[in-house]
């Protein structure tokens, strides 16, 4: 640890500024947190004796990991309004940064859960509601059709550079060595 020198505050350089370090310890209605996600008492209780197979905490999970995607999104928009507006007048630098800072934490907080709870593995549909009607989700034969075109079309293009790189080779091949001619 260094000695302080007189003039100069022993304090962290933050304390100087008392609003923003308010504004970043606690972010956008987030509580502070480390990391890791911390449980609480309730979701302690919930999970407590349950099978954490079971379709139901599945589904809780699932529930969850959608609303904290929708949250993000909406830090996301609100992140991205505040730079592309950022010289608008009645805008500030800290209402963004602090948009950003809640925007990385949001993000941590649901990569977390996701890979948590085993969410993660799974694409996440939006939610339906009056603004989003619920996704069109492929059929099963469908699923198999584009799947198989497009297996098909890597074939062809990996198929392709093959036959370019054997011509190239055997163009290569050929002029490398000068004929032989063989006498009888």
């Amino acid at each position: 640890m260094l000695p302080t020198q007189s003039g100069y505050p022993s304090a962290s350089p933050m304390a100087a500024y008392p609003s923003l370090q308010q504004s970043f310890n606690t972010v956008q209605g987030f509580p502070p947190q480390g990391f890791l996600p911390t449980t609480t008492s309730q979701e302690q209780s919930l999970h407590q004796g349950t099978d954490p197979n079971s379709l139901e905490l599945f589904k809780q999970n699932l529930q969850l990991v959608q609303q904290n995607v929708h949250r993000l999104q909406d830090v996301a928009k609100r992140a991205l309004d505040g730079i592309q507006n950022a010289y608008r007048a009645g805008r500030t630098p800290t209402q963004t940064d602090a948009d950003l800072a809640t925007l990385r934490q949001t993000l941590q907080i649901v990569s977390d859960q996701m890979r948590q709870t085993g969410v993660g593995g799974l694409p996440v549909l939006p939610v339906p509601d009056a603004n989003n009607p619920p996704p069109v989700l492929p059929t099963e034969e469908q699923l198999i059709t584009q799947t198989t075109r497009a297996v098909q079309l890597m074939y062809d293009q990996l198929k392709r550079g093959q036959d370019s790189a054997a011509v190239v080779a055997n163009l290569l091949t050929s002029t490398d060595r000068a004929p032989v001619h063989h006498r009888p």
